[in-house]
């Protein structure tokens, strides 16, 4: 089965959303390397429900008005790739985590190195949240989308400010790193394992 394409206008630049069957399998970014998410032969499909409600549902978190993506994923990778990747759909909105405590999550503390290439390669950006992905340290690092993206996307979800708004202006030549304040709410039980900081731009 060949996969379906759909090209979206954004504020972050044209995505092309693509899907396998009624599933999305990659957003790819508009100067995204030929390399970087390898997919099969591709048709355009404007009309695939499953690309259609993903347009729709992005236009709402771009808008600031969506949190949470509802939407059947289908990840084509290693089984440690397909780890990091659903790790990242454990990121809530407004948080971020470090390679290291998302190592930590997956059960393998000493593949921090690796964690980071397996983000780099995230088919599903933005729904697959790798943008929330930063550096120990609070540091924005490497992106696939550039970093001036992850920045407007990070500000976005710290209600700093409207994505359709900051596409109106121009974007600094090298963007600062977001702030990342440390929680001070106490720990969960020991039941409920916490896998690192709670690194939350909203200084919670």
């Amino acid at each position: 089965m060949k996969y379906a394409y759909k090209l979206m206008d954004s504020p972050v630049g044209q995505l092309t959303l693509v899907a396998n069957g009624d599933s999305l399998a990659a957003i790819l970014w508009e100067n995204d390397k030929p390399n970087r998410v390898r997919v099969g032969d591709m048709v355009e499909a404007n009309d695939r429900p499953v690309l259609v409600e993903t347009a729709r549902q992005l236009t709402e978190y771009f808008a600031g008005t969506r949190h949470e993506f509802d939407l059947p994923l289908d990840f084509h990778g290693t089984e440690f790739q397909k780890q990091v990747w659903h790790a990242l759909l454990t990121i809530p909105f407004g948080q971020t985590r470090s390679y290291s405590e998302i190592a930590a999550q997956i059960g393998n503390v000493n593949a921090v190195r690796a964690v980071g290439a397996a983000n780099g390669r995230n088919p599903i950006s933005i729904v697959a949240p790798c943008h929330r992905v930063i550096g120990a340290s609070g540091e924005l690092t490497g992106f696939a989308g550039g970093l001036a993206n992850k920045m407007l996307l990070l500000s976005l979800e710290a209600g700093q400010t409207s994505l359709e708004a900051a596409a109106d202006r121009q974007m600094p030549t090298q963007p600062r790193a977001v702030e990342v304040k440390p929680r001070t709410r106490p720990a969960r039980a020991a039941t409920t394992p916490d896998y690192g900081v709670q690194a939350s731009l909203f200084g919670n």
